[in-house]
Formats: structure tokens, C-alpha cells, sequence
């Protein structure tokens, strides 16, 4: 009797320090942004490098039996792994493996300044490139950010140029086959890799909701659809928000979907305080062979982008987008958000030249 009073004493301790443990707030983070994680990359999302055994048991929390504690694995897939038409690619992934990143965590992420440590395994890439890839992953990470999906996806597009630099100097060395027109074959398969190349625009943190985006870079690396004249208002700060509750609109002359690519990707890239921000919602709208092309995006904020929306389509303006951006102070404002976020867009249109102040 006092043996098994002992054992359930026991039982019930462990069962308190691990419901403690799953209230701490640096598990809950941890939960979140493995949720986005699974969702994001599915079964490339790994609890470890090797197998678990089915018996083998958990004494942390887990989702989807990856430990909240870390180590975290991500399985880096790309267009061109183990595609039919790259045989090179193709060998080189039936021979080691797909590259993975392993991500160890410090006890204090994501609030604390000590960064994670980043391990690519399986990755077969210039030794200094390497080491100046897994610089630049810890050198991205700011306290209070989920930093993994942004990790994953700066390595997959260093993995990715590497194979396609490695893949265009093999067939600069050979000589292509002459099509019909002239043009050399080889060189038309580097274009098309080239159109198809994006950068991913990864948020800092899962909890918002908002979009991972990604823009082509022969179109935001194209000079020919630069646009010199974003607006940016001045900060606002809601009524009865949070100290550090801000909106910001920034506004642009746009008349093709190339130049709303390009200002987006200015804007998440370029701005860092833009691209830290809770939502960064939008519409446009232009002309374009006598028909009105528009759309817009909530990035989280739901029902945000059709609101400015509106404010364009009734307002009758043209040629512009508009970008919204919210840093949440913590005050949910409800329904009102949604006057104050029209409000800045207003604003925007107004300093732009786009509306008139009246």
C-alpha cells in the first residue's frame, strides 16, 4: 500500500511539473511557432535525424511529436531536388540525403538574446559559403522572434542559387545543342531557372497570421520597375490602444503588377521596422488596357485589405497602391481598427497627391 502511495504521489508530482511547464511562456511561443512549423513544412518537420523508436518515450511537451524543447529538424526540400531533368542534382540527393536543418535552442528562446544554434547536415556546398550562411542565420535573430521558418527559408535559397551557380558553370563547359531558331539549349534551361527563382519573405513571427510571400527576383531586382516615389505618413497611435500600438501607411504610383511586386518586396526587405510589423495589409488599383485591375491582402488582419479597398474603389483613385502597416501595443481595439486603419490609408492617399483633403 505505501509502495504504491508513493508511485501516485510521484505520478501526480511529474504531472504538476509538467503542467507548469506547459504554462511557462516560453513554451507556449514554442508551441505556436511549431504549429506554423507542421502547418508550413508538413512531414519535413522532423523530431530528430534518426527514427524514434515507437516505444520510445516523451518527457517533454511535443507537437506532433516534435520535443518544444528542441532540437528542431527541417528537411530543406527545393523545385530542383531529385528532379528527373537535373540527373547531377539528383545523384547528389540519393547519396546523402536531403539537406536538413537542425536548430538547437537556448532555454530562454525566443525572448532572450542568446540565438539558437543553426547545423546544416547533408548539404554539400563551399566549406566558407557554409560558414558564412550559418553567420548570417544567427545574425538575423532579434530577442522575441520566431526565427525558424525564416531560417529554413534563407537556406533554401542559398542551397538553391548554389546548385543552380554549380549547375550553369557545367553547362557553360558544354556545348548546347542548336535548336532550330539558333538558340542554345542550354542557355534557354538557365532562363528558365532564372524567371523562376524567388525571394521569400518569411514574417518574424508566427503569432499575426500574416503571409509568407514570395517575389520573383528577375522581376524585384529589375531596375525597369523601380518606383523612386513611396509616400510613408507620419505614425499613428490610436485611442485607446497600446503604448506601443502604431500605424503607418506607405503609398505609391503603380500601373502593372511588376511594380506592385516591387514595391511590396521594397518594403518587407528594405524597411526593417516594415517588415517587423504585426500586418502589413494592402490594396491597389490601376489601369491597364482600359480595364480596372485590383486586389488586396489582409496579411493577418482580417477584413483589413477589403476596407482599403473600398476606400480606393469609392474614392475613384487610380494607379496606386496602398500599404497599411500595424504594430500591435497589445489593446484589442475590435471594430474600431478598422476606421483607423482607412483613416492612415486616407492619410496616405491625401500626402501622395492621390486624393484631396477636403
Amino acid at each position: 500500500y505505501a509502495s504504491s502511495s508513493a508511485l501516485l504521489s510521484f505520478l501526480v508530482r511529474e504531472e504538476l511539473r509538467r503542467l507548469v511547464d506547459t504554462m511557462n511562456p516560453v513554451y507556449n511561443r514554442r508551441i505556436e511557432e511549431l504549429e506554423a512549423l507542421h502547418a508550413y513544412y508538413g512531414n519535413d518537420l522532423l523530431s530528430s535525424l534518426i527514427p524514434p523508436s515507437s516505444d520510445t518515450p516523451t518527457s517533454s511537451p511535443s507537437v506532433n511529436g516534435t520535443p518544444v524543447t528542441g532540437p528542431w529538424f527541417l528537411r530543406i526540400r527545393h523545385q530542383y531536388e531529385c528532379n528527373e531533368s537535373n540527373n547531377e542534382i539528383n545523384r547528389t540527393c540519393s547519396s546523402i540525403g536531403i539537406p536538413t536543418l537542425e536548430i538547437r535552442l537556448p532555454a530562454s528562446y525566443p525572448f532572450g538574446m542568446e540565438p539558437p544554434e543553426p547545423v546544416l547536415h547533408n548539404a554539400i556546398m563551399n566549406p566558407q559559403l557554409k560558414r558564412e550562411l550559418l553567420q548570417d542565420l544567427i545574425d538575423m535573430y532579434e530577442e522575441d522572434m520566431d526565427i525558424a521558418i525564416l531560417w529554413g527559408e534563407r537556406c533554401r535559397e542559398e542551397l538553391l542559387s548554389f546548385e543552380l551557380s554549380s549547375a550553369n558553370n557545367a553547362d557553360d563547359d558544354v556545348e548546347g545543342e542548336v535548336n532550330d531558331d539558333g538558340t542554345n539549349s542550354n542557355r534557354d534551361r538557365g532562363d528558365d531557372r532564372e524567371s523562376s527563382e524567388t525571394r521569400a519573405y518569411i514574417p518574424s513571427s508566427s503569432r499575426f497570421g500574416q503571409s509568407i510571400r514570395h517575389f520573383p527576383l528577375h522581376i524585384i531586382t529589375n531596375e525597369s520597375y523601380r518606383r523612386d516615389n513611396i509616400v510613408h505618413t507620419p505614425p499613428f497611435h490610436p485611442p485607446k490602444s497600446g503604448a506601443s500600438e502604431i500605424m503607418i501607411a506607405h503609398v505609391c504610383s503603380v500601373t502593372c503588377i511588376e511594380h506592385v511586386q516591387w514595391v511590396l518586396a521594397e518594403l518587407l526587405f528594405n524597411d526593417k521596422k516594415v517588415g517587423k510589423a504585426s500586418h502589413n495589409m494592402f490594396a491597389y488599383r490601376f489601369m491597364h488596357d482600359g480595364i480596372i485591375v485590383s486586389d488586396n491582402d489582409d496579411d493577418g488582419e482580417k477584413g483589413s485589405g477589403t476596407k482599403i479597398a473600398s476606400l480606393l474603389q469609392i474614392s475613384g483613385v487610380e494607379n496606386v497602391i496602398v500599404v497599411v502597416s500595424r504594430w500591435f501595443g497589445g489593446v484589442h481595439l475590435g471594430p474600431a481598427r478598422f476606421k483607423w486603419i482607412a483613416s492612415v490609408a486616407r492619410d496616405g492617399l491625401v500626402q501622395g497627391g492621390f486624393l484631396n483633403d477636403d
